[in-house]
Order: C-alpha cells, then structure tokens, then sequence
C-alpha cells in the first residue's frame, strides 16, 4: 500500500503488510490452541479415570509438542526444522545430493537435464499474434505453463520524480490485471548482474567503424572497446508467468493459441513501466537458463549471436554435467552458488529506490541475482483473506483488559488499511524475494555471504542463507516457473501460522 499524495514530485512512501497468521488463545497461533486443547482433554479425561501419572506423561508430551510449534525462527517452526535436518539426512544417506548427467550417466537419453524439480519440464515454441517467437515452460503433471520476457530495464535513466512515481503505479497496474485474469498462479522477475565478456561492445564498435578507416584507428577502437567492456558488468533480466491450464487443452497444445493472444498485451503494457519487454525465444530461454548452470558458456553464447549462428542446444540439455548440494552452498560446473530467501520484509516505510543497492552490480560479487515472486489471489479470495485478517487481528488486539501490545495495534492498522485499499481497487498478493550469488570455488564464501547479507541489511530485508536446500533456492532464482511454496515438503500444520 502506499501513503495518499497528490503531489507526485515527492516521493511517495511505500509499507508492505505483516505475514499472514491466525491467532488463538493467549496470542498463541490456531495450530498450537488446538494442540493445546486437545492435550488438556486428554488430560482431564485420564484424571477422571485416575490415572494421573499416565495423564501426566500426555500433557508433558502435549506441552513439549506446542513448545516446539511456537518457537519460531526465520518464519519457521522448530518442528520444520527437524523435518528439513530428517529430509537432508535421508537425500545425503541415498546419494541422492549428487547430480551426474551426460552420455554414461542415469539421465534417460544420455541428456544433460535439469536437475530436482526442473526435471520433469519441457520447453514448447510458439508464434504470438504479432508474429513473434516465444517459449513456454510447461510442467504438465501440475498442468502449468510459464512464458518467459525478456525484460531491458530503465528504471536507471535520469527521470523526474513524478515520472518515477507515475511508472511505480502502472507496475502496479500491472499486477493488479494478474490478479483480475484468475489463471495466473504467479509471476517473478529476475535481475541478474555477470561480468561483461566484450562481445556486445564489440558488435557496437565493429557496427560504427567505416570500412575506409584507417587500420590504426580501427585497431584503437577495438582495444578500447575490450578494455572498457571487460571492467562494466551487464545486467540481464526476465520476467516469468505462470498459467493454470485446465485438462481440456493439455490433451492437444490448445493452451498455445491462448497464450498467443495473451503474451503480447502482457510485454506491451510493460513499457509503460520503464521495462522493455519482448517474449524471449527457445534459443534465448536455453541460453539463459544454461548460463546460470554453467557460467563459462556465456562467451561461447555470445559468439555465435554475433554472427546470428542458433547454439542448437535443447531444453533437455540445458542443465549441468555434474552438481552437487551442500549444506551451505551449491556447486555445478566449476563454481559455487549461495541462495539466500527473505526472512523479513522491511517494516518501515520504503520508498521505490529500496531494492537498488541489492539489484545493482557489486564490486566483489561478480554474479549475483535477485528473484521477485508475486503470487496474486483473485478478487474473491482476496477480500475473504483481507477480512478474515482484519477480524483475527481486532479479536487479538482487544482479548485482553491490559495495555494493547504495540504488534497488535500495528497489525490492526495494516490489516485496516488493506481493506481501505481493496475498497479503491487494489488486488492482494503474497510476495518473496530470493538471492543468488555464484562465485568461484576459491573465493572467500564468508566475505561473500557477508556482503551479500549487508545489502539486504541496506534495503531493510533481513536475508537467511537456505541451509540444506541450496540446490532448489538456486532453481527457483533461475526464475522458470519454479516457486518453492507449492512444492514445500514440509508440514504445513507444523508451520504454527
């Protein structure tokens, strides 16, 4: 939501809502009051039979068991991290950390796939109704189709104010129609940072130079374009939609002429946004993906764009030759990856700038990227979950005689003020952000993990590094369709939320 401002030259100031939780008794969640109470009947009822020691022993379990549902840390429950610590032991004991792919590997067809939850996956082409490719990532088990933009920010350029403020609401304009469509199960956009390889500088340089130049001159300009471009990093981006397809169209690709009418409304309304967006290729969306996995095949890829020369690689071979998940990192082809998720949005008011520090190229993490997701519920779902908040929050708020909490006032103001905003037309969504660093095996994992860790500091997220799952946050920041709370493995009635 955001603060009314009829004067867009001033900034206008930004405050994301609290987590989503139902309370019980004595501020407890609903999970540990039911725990709670179902422990208190079997104690009575062992009471009323005299047998007060095996009582006893029940309520001493029950008691442990809402101790350990309530203590949370990082939006976790203790019991979720027992259940991720047993999943980790069970993946390590059958090998199963290990990833081999490649002509005498376990992979059918000797491929080099994906690994994890992108295995299953396959990448469809198509031609929009303006004549343009693009690709669909598609999950048919779960019948879910991802398209892919490729996305040229601008939010950089010198714009006033007012222009900044104006292209934040079409963004949110944006968002408001995924929410309005109601097939949409969620959209993430990805910005990642690399160091730049000189063939993009070098097509420009070889682009402007005459053929009659003289060869001094030509020779001047290419060394200096190689020696600028190699000390800039480039910025890459894309934006991932995700669409719930029905049974009927899976039988026979139907869905495909549905989304050749959707996508081009989708990259146009964009621009509006400060967002060059255009529907990424097969070959655009293997290179992509492939790079991220195996960052020495960016120059190679560039090389043959050059020349306008297809890299005929395939979907299923987009995935590394060898991995391997570590409790702390993940390593593919040479190089390590750190994730970490978001464990705490900013509780202060922001503006649209917060994120810059964490977005743009760092000096010493020459690979990095960002991952925004935005699941959007529709319209229904969404003032139900909006009420249900905002009644849960005034029964916490006033269940007790005593001085309100200051947390129980400032959620009852959160949850009051998305029902104002609903009321004017705003549509409800969850949010998460994810980061991904890839740096060499012999740098400085510490350093990095603190840098990292600081620039979420900056832009006041409190980022966890995701022990024991490395391999799916890496996944999920490659931003395919790929989102981690649908595919949890953990209890979710242990979540105590």
């Amino acid at each position: 939501m955001s603060d009314i401002n009829d004067d867009l030259s001033i900034p206008v100031q930004y405050a994301l809502g609290m987590p989503s939780r139902r309370t019980g008794l004595g501020g407890l969640s609903v999970q540990v009051t039911i725990v709670g109470f179902i422990g208190a009947l079997l104690l009575f009822i062992f009471i009323a039979n005299q047998q007060i020691i095996l009582g006893i022993i029940v309520a001493a379990i029950f008691g442990l068991l809402m101790a350990v549902m309530s203590f949370r840390r990082a939006n976790r429950s203790l019991a979720q991290y027992g259940q991720m610590i047993f999943q980790d032991w069970q993946r390590r004991r059958n090998k199963a950390n290990v990833y081999v792919s490649g002509e005498f590997s376990r992979v059918p067809g000797g491929h080099r796939r994906l690994p994890g939850l992108l295995a299953r996956t396959e990448a469809i082409s198509g031609i929009d109704s303006n004549g343009r490719e693009f690709v669909v990532i598609l999950d048919r088990p779960r019948r879910e189709a991802t398209v892919l933009l490729d996305v040229t920010f601008t939010g950089q350029i010198a714009v006033t104010q007012t222009e900044r403020n104006l292209m934040t609401a079409e963004w949110a304009r944006w968002l408001q129609t995924l929410s309005l469509a109601g097939d949409i199960l969620q959209m993430a956009v990805v910005i990642a940072t690399r160091p730049g390889t000189g063939a993009l500088v070098a097509r420009e340089v070889s682009q402007i130079v005459s053929d009659d130049a003289p060869e001094i001159a030509k020779q001047i300009m290419y060394e200096a374009a190689q020696t600028i471009s190699m000390t800039l990093p480039e910025v890459v981006g894309h934006i991932a939609i995700t669409v719930k397809l029905s049974a009927g169209v899976m039988a026979d690709n139907d869905f495909m002429s549905q989304l050749a009418t959707r996508v081009p409304s989708w990259a146009a309304t964009l621009e509006y946004a400060g967002m060059v967006a255009l529907p990424m290729s097969y070959e655009q969306a293997v290179a992509r993906i492939h790079s991220f996995y195996n960052p020495a095949a960016e120059a190679d890829f560039e090389a043959l764009d050059l020349i306008n020369q297809p890299h005929e690689m395939k979907w299923e071979d987009a995935g590394p030759s060898m991995a391997t998940t570590q409790p702390k990192f993940y390593e593919h082809n040479g190089v390590r990856s750190l994730t970490w998720e978001m464990s705490q949005a900013p509780r202060s008011t922001f503006e649209d700038n917060l994120l810059q520090n964490l977005i743009v190229p760092h000096s010493r993490v020459n690979r990095k990227r960002v991952m925004i997701c935005y699941r959007p519920f529709s319209a229904g779902a969404g003032a139900k979950k909006v009420e249900d908040e905002h009644r849960d929050a005034m029964v916490a708020a006033n269940s007790s005689k005593k001085i309100r909490s200051a947390n129980a006032e400032i959620r009852l103001e959160h949850t009051e003020a998305a029902r104002r905003a609903q009321a004017r037309g705003a549509q409800l969504g969850k949010y998460s952000l994810f980061v991904t660093a890839t740096i060499d095996e012999s740098a400085d994992m510490r350093q990095i993990t603190h840098d990292i860790e600081q620039l979420g500091a900056g832009s006041s997220i409190q980022l966890q590094l995701m022990r024991r799952q490395q391999d799916v946050g890496f996944q999920v920041t490659c931003g395919v369709g790929l989102i981690p709370w649908s595919k949890t493995s953990t209890s979710s009635w242990l979540s105590s939320n």
